[in-house]
């Protein structure tokens, strides 16, 4: 198999790296690059995701990820929104994947990784449908502070890369209906 190099656009570096270990977990024994644009807030990505694909592409970059957090908006509207300013696509395999809420509902599927990232023993007090949260980086924020009796304090650019890089796949898969059509993409690519 050939080295592929995957173009991400994303919110911040945070979740790029996140995305990084999403799909280097889902093709474990194949070589993948990476490149990135960052829009350091969402603003950016819809004005700028054809600029940057394009971008992209003269960088070597075979398939595109574009994640956009859904942050309440209608999914509907905003996937629309993205995909007509990212129109027309320079590679042929692109994703716009949209974690309902934030990512960082991905990142609540594994109780036994959160536990491992936070040092937390106790069980059952993540909820099962992570996507059903309204303010995911916060309720992991609150929740940390809670388990740990405030010994930790989460901090997204730091926690998020060491969650993605412990959590199981397969549980964000069953767990998040948003993360489904990422890893369907993954492994295609």
């Amino acid at each position: 198999m050939s080295k592929v190099t995957v173009g991400i656009i994303a919110e911040d570096d945070s979740d790029v790296e996140c995305v990084k270990h999403f799909v280097r977990r889902i093709h474990s024994t194949r070589k993948i690059g990476f490149k990135k644009y960052v829009g350091n807030g969402c603003g950016k990505i819809s004005r700028k995701a054809n600029a940057w694909a394009n971008m992209l592409k003269m960088q070597g970059c075979g398939a595109i990820i574009l994640l956009h957090d859904l942050d309440r908006n209608n999914l509907t509207d905003l996937y629309d929104k993205i995909h007509k300013s990212f129109s027309p696509s320079p590679v042929k395999k692109f994703l716009i994947s949209i974690p309902v809420e934030e990512l960082e509902a991905w990142l609540l599927a594994d109780e036994a990784a959160f536990n491992s990232v936070f040092n937390i023993s106790r069980t059952n007090y993540l909820p099962q449908h992570p996507e059903s949260i309204k303010s995911p980086k916060e309720f992991i924020r609150d929740t940390v502070r809670k388990e740990t009796n405030r010994k930790v304090d989460y901090i997204n650019t730091k926690h998020n890369s060491k969650l993605a890089e412990r959590i199981d796949i397969n549980m964000i898969n069953t767990k998040c209906t948003s993360f489904q059509s990422f890893k369907s993409f993954v492994d295609a690519i």
